[in-house]
């Protein structure tokens, strides 16, 4: 993979030195190719980190709940509807399934609250956004993550 890397990297920039002018005609073919492998080093760069991240919270002993609330909720929301979807169907339960609609709700109204208090404040300040209200949005997702964090450890 390292070496995949590299020679992708050489040869972009080898074109990038060697290639001064836009191309003439667009080349739908090679615009294609360029988005699917771009798709492609995406999805395996986000498993590999995720990967890792999970490797790295059980050496830790981190409890995944913890895990589930930063960086691998990101990465994991395919896996949890995944998850909904197996105990919806009566399979064995999966991952997720059963805080998943919980968080789902709590991140919802985080969110609402962020977005409409953002619409308010930059309206009202003229479209700029001031100082005070980045400390607020920080302030709200800290106490985001203080409910997620209590909700994953009294929920059993």
């Amino acid at each position: 993979m390292v070496g995949v890397f590299l020679a992708s990297s050489s040869l972009a920039l080898l074109h990038f030195i060697i290639e001064k002018e836009p191309p003439k005609t667009e080349q739908i073919p090679v615009l294609l190719i360029a988005f699917v492998m771009s798709v492609f080093w995406i999805s395996t760069t986000a498993g590999e980190l995720l990967n890792c991240l999970a490797a790295l919270g059980a050496l830790l002993e981190l409890p995944p709940a913890l895990l589930g609330l930063t960086v691998l909720a990101w990465g994991n929301s395919v896996g949890d509807l995944v998850a909904d979807v197996c105990s919806g169907q009566g399979r064995p339960p999966c991952i997720g399934h059963g805080r998943f609609h919980v968080g789902i709700v709590i991140a919802f109204v985080f969110l609402l609250l962020s977005l409409m208090g953002s619409l308010l404040v930059i309206t009202w300040c003229r479209f700029r956004v001031p100082r005070f209200w980045g400390f607020c949005l920080v302030g709200l997702y800290v106490v985001f993550m203080a409910v997620s964090l209590l909700i994953a450890r009294f929920s059993g």
